[in-house]
């Protein structure tokens, strides 16, 4: 058996199109150059990086929803997009649609502010940190609210202790 070792990182490998994010057809393409303008990604985080958290995102949103896509499916809805109202539509996108990017650009960017909380190069790292940790939990909830948007349930959940 011969083991051989690549001269160069990029040697052997694949060009990895970080473009955007295909999930399975029932979910819609995420856009990473659209994620990075709506969602205001720093330049100084790598392409590479956004493209991992976008991807842990929409794992994690797709998990979110994984019941309510097999009951979807199950009535004969291909895609999350036919899974709204006719009517529920704005500048001719599902509302749905629009609620599922939302929840998973609100996800990337809680796990990228925690990524980087305490990147910064003035001797103020610790204030931003905290601040950056406020922000990704902003975000984290109106990921929950936007998955509930498409689920149909109510934004909060809440019992008695």
């Amino acid at each position: 058996m011969t083991i051989v070792f690549a001269d160069t990182p990029d040697q052997g490998r694949q060009a990895l199109d970080q473009s955007e994010v295909r999930s399975i057809p029932f979910f819609p393409i995420i856009d990473l150059p659209n994620f990075r303008e709506v969602m205001r990604i720093e330049a100084n985080i790598s392409s590479s990086r956004v493209y991992h958290a976008v991807l842990e995102a929409v794992a994690h949103v797709n998990g979110q929803l994984k019941k309510y896509r097999i009951a979807a499916v199950q009535v004969g809805r291909a895609t999350l997009a036919e899974t709204g109202d006719s009517d529920d539509v704005i500048n001719g996108e599902s509302v749905k649609t629009i609620h599922y990017r939302r929840a998973v650009y609100c996800y990337a960017k809680s796990l990228l502010l925690e990524k980087y909380a305490d990147t910064e190069p003035s001797g103020k790292a610790g204030e931003r940190a905290e601040m950056k940790q406020h922000q990704a939990e902003d975000f984290r909830r109106e990921a929950h609210y936007a998955t509930a948007a498409v689920m149909g349930e109510r934004r909060c959940d809440s019992e008695l202790i």
